[in-house]
């Protein structure tokens, strides 16, 4: 089963919620509280924040989080990331065909609705960092005005249910370098066969240690370290090709990817 999390705290997630009522045909569950089922996706309001859960309030298969972005810029945009305390080494799983799915679904929702958002991915940032299960997180921001805007609020709701219901095949990889909204990153999940789950910026601590870690924290495996080669330090780059060396996995650069080299 795949669960949808809002906190009742949230104006973007309660935005996002009542959408994906609106649109699809949630039955109230019997059993759960605050809980509506449609197949396999269970649709659940929680009264905290979801970045502070430790536990899931119901066993579930991955989570798929509806949540507001918060940034000084203002700039209207539309988010998916996976969450991570990266200081911490506290890295939730990762699931790059949840990711790939909800980042071109938002792409194709703001054209056909005509929103004026900019759409990319984010780097791993914040809780939960505990749960067993994948965990993504598809976020309206970034003020009040754009969490209330109902038109977001659909083309989240469709990006989750996408998501959910049928995530795309892709090949993993791992971002690396670049700033905090890696647009590098986000044009190859949205031009190639390529999925990103977690994804540490040149501004990360980037180690070892670190990289391994999102490795293991990777549901379904790591093919590829994708490189914004230009946004990272020598020292980082030296250390991507070491660890790929060790896993047997690649270090491509992001450029490459874009132009089919074969990787």
């Amino acid at each position: 089963m795949k669960l949808v999390l809002a906190s009742a705290q949230d104006p973007a997630a309660k935005n996002i919620a009542m959408r994906l009522l609106k649109d699809y045909d949630f039955k109230k569950s019997p059993s759960l509280t605050n809980a509506y089922v449609y197949g396999n996706v269970t649709l659940m309001t929680i009264a905290g924040e979801v970045t502070r859960i430790t536990e899931l309030p119901i066993d579930a298969e991955e989570v798929i989080v509806a949540s507001r972005h918060a940034s000084e810029s203002g700039v209207p945009t539309l988010t998916v990331h996976v969450p991570g305390e990266v200081m911490k080494m506290g890295l939730a799983e990762a699931s790059p065909s949840t990711v790939k799915t909800a980042l071109r679904t938002l792409v194709e929702m703001r054209d056909k609705l005509g929103l004026t958002y900019d759409v990319s991915l984010e780097a791993t940032h914040h809780g939960p960092t505990r749960l067993d299960v994948p965990v993504t997180f598809v976020e309206i921001g970034s003020s009040p005005e754009q969490w209330h805007d109902k038109k977001a609020g659909e083309a989240v709701a469709r990006a989750i249910m996408a998501a959910a219901t049928l995530p795309m095949k892709c090949r993993h990889a791992i971002g690396l370098g670049g700033p905090h909204y890696a647009p590098r990153h986000t044009n190859v999940v949205l031009s190639t066969d390529v999925g990103v789950g977690h994804i540490f910026p040149k501004y990360a601590s980037i180690d070892e240690t670190l990289i391994e870690r999102a490795f293991v924290r990777t549901r379904g495996g790591v093919e590829l370290l994708a490189l914004d080669w230009k946004g990272m330090s020598g020292e980082q780059r030296q250390v991507s090709q070491r660890v790929a060396d060790r896993l047997g996995i690649q270090a491509i650069r992001t450029r490459e990817i874009l132009s089919g080299a074969k990787v």
